[in-house]
């Protein structure tokens, strides 16, 4: 049997499929990709061997520039660790590997991560295209062909998806791509028996995300802050600001205070319009491996259409519109507050809209579930709630409100429980996606929400306190679904049991 995969044993899912190959109180063999001198201190050694140590398997390495090949069938496994693909292979074809390796496939346990992996493929082409210089022939095990690390090479290498996809048209051969703690389970022949995906992936609106925590519209900008402290495809996607045709100043100061619980914020849309968004910022954010949603406001019909044209040919994966924005040839009144006006601008941007769209309902209405069906019936792909509540604060001084728009926003944990009653009750009357958010701030609100009946969810005012909240939410729900013994995330939406 053969493991391909990404950066070695590192998840559950990838110990249990090599668990059921492995010969407990055997031995394996860790084939390090390094110059001599290096092999014994490389950092990435003790980690393969507590990770085989965990399957009954005792680890020592393997040297082909001292050991015959052959011995490398005294092993139960052997494991063919990262570094460059060209010297691993320079190595194996010089001392005449291939056949050894190929046995072990066929006899026993053949582990093969990153550059392992790419060895082991039916050519370096792709790598070598990303990596230009290298000149060395795979082995050719598998047809299957693997790209590691996926998310995080976006930041190593420009227009890495634009690249894979033209080489999959120019070849005709699929490209498999591996995030950390992802793999595949062939045969000995090099067959694909299983996809050993992480647990944390969903699709929305068949749009798939590598893990269902989502930056929500306004609080993430268009990520540049945020990425400087990490790399953005640790997120499963970015919900951008808030986006009008042209550019807007937004409402005057003071526009933001903190509320027991929360915040309420009345920035009013500040943002510097969809053209400079796309020529500006899109290119960035296209380079940092994970989804793009695009906030689509307006105050006008016409507005929201013209907008949502505008990113129909951009690498935006999906379209989020914001209609909680006041209609101004209706006098102001807000979009999302009448079923009428849901499905009024939904079918009127549906119809322009090229990409996968999801309406953002407001919850100062008196039924939920009526406007989440009206944006079903109107064609949205898929409905996220809920934005902010309607609130204001009082300065007992002035007598003025703290928010010069006198009214704002009102988010954060005080939210949670009238965002899971909303989410709760709209996953009872459509049939769609529902993103939820409103008052997430820890793994826990998380799994709350996808029990009510969201499919993913994102987070917002809880990156204000602090940042890497989504990046806690993400490992917390994963060790949750661990501990439980939940095969993927999925299985928690609408899970809740009402009394």
């Amino acid at each position: 049997m053969i493991i391909l995969c990404s950066n070695g044993l590192t998840s559950p899912a990838l110990r249990r499929a090599a668990g059921r190959f492995a010969k407990a109180g055997g031995w394996a063999a860790l084939v390090v990709t390094a110059d001599p001198d290096y092999r014994e201190k490389n950092y990435h050694v003790p980690r393969c061997k507590e990770e085989l140590a965990a399957l009954g398997l005792r680890a020592e390495i393997f040297d082909f520039d001292f050991q015959p090949p052959e011995a490398l069938l005294n092993y139960d496994a052997v494991e063919l660790m990262g570094g460059d693909p060209c010297y691993l292979l320079d190595s194996i074809h010089r001392h005449g590997g291939e056949d050894a390796l190929r046995r072990v496939a066929e006899k026993g346990l053949l582990i093969a991560w990153s550059a392992g992996a790419l060895a082991l493929g039916p050519s370096l082409e792709l790598f070598q295209r990303l990596e230009p210089g290298g000149d060395a022939q795979a082995l050719g095990l598998t047809d299957l062909e693997i790209l590691p690390h996926y998310s995080r090479f976006h930041t190593r290498y420009e227009g890495l998806e634009a690249q894979c996809a033209a080489y999959e048209k120019e070849r005709g051969r699929k490209v498999c791509r591996l995030d950390d703690g992802e793999g595949l389970l062939l045969d000995g022949q090099g067959r694909l028996v299983e996809e050993i995906l992480s647990p944390l992936r969903v699709t929305v609106a068949g749009v798939e995300f590598r893990n269902p925590v989502i930056a929500a519209s306004g609080t993430f900008g268009f990520g540049r802050e945020y990425g400087e402290l990490y790399p953005l495809s640790e997120l499963g996607g970015i919900s951008c600001k808030g986006t009008t045709l042209h550019a807007r100043p937004g409402n005057p100061p003071p526009r933001v205070t903190e509320t027991p619980g929360g915040m309420l914020n009345a920035v009013g849309l500040q943002n510097p319009g969809v053209e400079h968004f796309i020529r500006e910022d899109l290119p960035w954010l296209s380079r940092q491996g994970t989804r793009i949603i695009a906030n689509v406001a307006g105050s006008a019909v016409e507005d929201y259409c013209r907008t949502a044209e505008l990113l129909n040919d951009t690498s935006v994966d999906m379209v989020e519109l914001n209609i909680s924005c006041p209609n101004v040839k209706e006098g102001g009144v807000q979009f999302g507050v009448t079923a009428e006006g849901v499905a009024g601008v939904t079918g009127a941007v549906r119809r322009v809209c090229k990409k996968p769209l999801m309406v953002k309902l407001s919850p100062n209405v008196t039924d939920i579930g009526e406007m989440a069906a009206a944006a079903e019936s109107a064609g949205a792909d898929a409905v996220s709630l809920i934005n902010t509540l309607t609130g204001m604060r009082v300065d007992i001084r002035t007598r003025r409100p703290i928010i010069h728009n006198n009214t704002g926003g009102l988010s954060g944990p005080a939210v949670l429980p009238v965002a899971l009653r909303m989410v709760w009750q709209a996953s009872q009357r459509v049939k769609i996606p529902i993103v939820g958010l409103g008052g997430i701030a820890t793994w826990q609100d998380a799994v709350e929400m996808l029990l009510c009946g969201a499919s993913a969810i994102q987070v917002g005012t809880a990156i204000f306190t602090d940042p890497y909240a989504p990046l806690k939410i993400r490992d917390g729900l994963l060790a949750y679904l661990e501990e439980n013994g939940i095969r993927s995330v999925s299985e928690l939406t609408g899970g809740v049991r009402p009394w």
